[in-house]
């Protein structure tokens, strides 16, 4: 069967969503992305942001209740009308048999569950790949089965990074781990990259494809745990072709459609496969700045669904083939290396020197190694990004009261989180073997 061969049905009669359920661990950007293409979010996470309560309260959309963790999520959606679909988010595809259960009662916008669960098997998903031009690290459930290979131990039901780290068969506590749906995965040194990509009844698109940013200090992050990306970037036809080549066996074999993504090491010009995230993933906003909305609209067409009321531009640019033509935009997440208690007016600056993201609500304390905030940061290129975190460390252009002076005094150094993300940019340029613009 040709990569091309088999493709998802047109659906010419799609289901009218006014209002939709948003339901993950974290829905404010997906929140503006919803309401961009025209809908009314109903909004269900862990955090209740300030950011995310404000977006709301202008009457665009409502917030349903905030929970703990995902058992939760059953009982909390049961207020809400059954008529109004569920589109889920980050860390659901963990939790398949609780979307099994509220999909009995309501209407669900995403990934089937049963293929959510091949999709995040990863032994079926390195022997659909076994044969694709992208690279594929090996697996093991015993360290023996190669002892000069580095291996990361993962788990089968975990996200954002957490649960990974290096395997070392000393480690008694490390052994025991593995009797608990744990398996190892060679380690590929290279950068970290993430592809977003739509699969809908004209074939498999490339939204695009960012820089993942792991376990930087400089962000209050350790080990493996996914701490933001910047993008989009370009690394080439050939890398280009490995990821799409893979996304459309993946699609072919799984029948997964709407949108979705795979995250991928970079080394010398050649893509490694690692895992499948088959939803909406945090690095939509990357590629919405020039169009807000249209990734939440694609997803819902490719699922059968659509806006009850669509923006017009949405509607012009439905039948184009999804390119990220944004500007290069970075989302560095802050994790609390101690008890925050966070101030008044913090991120609410109206000519604040940066942007707040996912801003707790002041008063509240949050926990040690939970998210703090969001830096976003938009411009032409990587390197203006780098430039403008750079210009950040002047403690003079910031009020004493202001949101930078309260990261600056958490320890959260614009000046070191600027060189790394240069060394992170310069390694991404020689890996992809390319002549570009470098500092």
């Amino acid at each position: 069967m040709s990569l091309t061969s088999q493709k998802l049905r047109r659906i010419s009669d799609p289901k009218t969503a006014r209002s939709v359920l948003l339901c993950g661990a974290s829905v404010r950007s997906l929140a503006e992305s919803a309401i961009a293409a025209g809908l009314r979010p109903l909004c269900v996470d862990f955090f209740k942001d300030a950011d995310l309560d404000g977006l709301l309260e202008s009457g665009r959309g409502r917030f349903v209740g905030r929970i703990n963790n995902f058992t939760e999520l059953p009982a909390m959606v049961r207020s809400v009308r059954s008529t109004i679909p569920m589109l889920w988010a980050g860390g659901l595809e963990n939790h398949t048999d609780l979307l099994r259960e509220i999909g009995l009662h309501r209407p669900l916008i995403g990934t089937a569950p049963d293929i959510a669960d091949q999709l995040r098997d990863p032994w079926i998903l390195n022997n659909w790949l076994a044969k694709a031009k992208i690279g594929v690290p090996r697996l093991a459930t015993q360290p023996t089965a190669d002892a000069d290979c580095h291996w990361l131990q993962k788990s089968v039901a975990s996200s954002g990074g957490l649960g990974i780290g290096l395997y070392n068969s000393d480690s008694s506590e490390t052994a025991t781990h593995m009797s608990h749906g744990r398996y190892l995965q060679e380690y590929i040194d290279g950068v970290p990259m993430s592809a977003l990509l739509c699969a809908d009844h004209a074939g498999v698109h490339l939204v695009g494809m960012s820089l993942q940013l792991i376990g930087w200090p400089s962000l209050g992050a350790s080990g493996f745990l996914f701490c933001g990306n910047v993008g989009p970037v370009d690394p080439g036809e050939q890398v280009t072709q490995q990821v799409l080549e893979a996304a459309k066996i993946l699609v072919e074999r799984s029948g997964i459609h709407g949108v979705f993504g795979i995250d991928f090491i970079l080394r010398q010009s050649h893509a490694w496969f690692l895992e499948v995230n088959p939803r909406v993933t945090a690095s939509h906003m990357l590629y919405e700045l020039q169009q807000p909305g249209l990734v939440i609209h694609r997803h819902l067409a490719a699922l059968g669904w659509k806006s009850g009321n669509p923006r017009r531009s949405l509607l012009k640019h439905a039948s184009r083939p999804l390119r990220a033509l944004s500007p290069v935009a970075a989302r560095l997440i802050l994790w609390a290396r101690e008890d925050i208690h966070v101030p008044e007016g913090f991120g609410n600056e109206p000519r604040s020197a940066v942007q707040i993201a996912d801003r707790p609500h002041a008063g509240t304390v949050v926990p040690r190694s939970n998210p703090f905030c969001s830096i976003l940061l938009t411009a032409t290129d990587c390197d203006e990004i780098i430039q403008k975190l750079e210009l950040l460390t002047d403690p003079s252009s910031a009020n004493p009261n202001s949101s930078l002076r309260t990261l600056q005094t958490r320890g959260y150094s614009t000046r070191i989180i600027a060189c790394q993300l240069k060394l992170l940019w310069q390694k991404y340029i020689q890996s992809t073997s390319r002549p570009e613009q470098g500092f």
